[in-house]
């Protein structure tokens, strides 16, 4: 049996995912089912999904500073077979990034362009250079970090979830395009998974609780983002 014709099966046998994320009230298929349709997946791509899967939903590390998880992540990332999930990983590895660095300098920390701070991607040097802004220099670019800022600066963990939920359902919604029954389409089809199990078992002192250890722990702390295990 060909890869093409395995994943059109395996694609085909999904029940269809909604178009709206809040518009879900229970999810779609149980993680167990879903691994069972996954076991058609080659060796090869299921060992990068795992890869994905563990990237991107990592347990806490409290025993690991930051440039080791860093250093550790960007390693993994760099075993992704597929330049187009590599991509995938790395925008939400930058986004936790940017959350990171949004809950350091709301707790009060301070920063020159010559401290060091740990994190993915290519806004970095904005967040070096512009940390007294409030949107790092980054407003006109990622409009959604004004938002995200005030969320934390007004303690609504409830609000700024449902802006991370929203903004990674849609950024996958225009990843989707084109990929219908390939290897890509499977891992996109398992993170909405969890964007939808997150969103139905929601759970307003869970978050509060997120919130907390967002704005108290370190990075090596905390799944940043509200990450949650399925």
């Amino acid at each position: 049996m060909t890869a093409g014709f395995k994943y059109t099966l395996l694609l085909t046998s999904l029940p269809v995912q909604p178009a709206e994320l809040f518009s879900s009230r229970l999810p779609v298929i149980s993680r167990i089912q879903l691994d069972k349709r996954l076991t058609l997946l080659d060796a090869e791509d299921a060992a990068d999904l795992a890869r994905i899967e563990g990237l991107l939903h990592w347990s806490k590390m409290s025993e690991r500073d930051d440039a080791t998880i860093i250093n550790a992540g960007e390693r993994e990332l760099a075993l992704v077979r597929s330049a187009f999930l590599r991509d995938i990983v790395a925008w939400r590895l930058e986004l936790r990034t940017l959350l990171t660095a949004l809950r350091r300098r709301h707790a009060g920390e301070h920063i020159t362009p010559a401290d060091p701070f740990y994190g993915f991607g290519r806004h970095l040097r904005f967040i070096h250079r512009y940390w007294h802004k409030a949107d790092f220099g980054l407003g006109n670019s990622l409009p959604w970090i004004k938002q995200a800022q005030q969320f934390i600066a007004e303690n609504n963990p409830m609000a700024l979830d449902r802006l991370m939920l929203e903004l990674n359902w849609k950024h996958y919604a225009r990843l989707s395009r084109g990929h219908y029954f390939d290897f890509p389409a499977v891992v996109l089809y398992v993170l909405r998974w969890y964007l939808i199990n997150r969103w139905v078992s929601y759970d307003k002192d869970r978050a509060l609780l997120r919130f907390n250890e967002l704005i108290n722990a370190e990075m090596a702390d905390v799944r940043l983002e509200f990450e949650g295990k399925a």
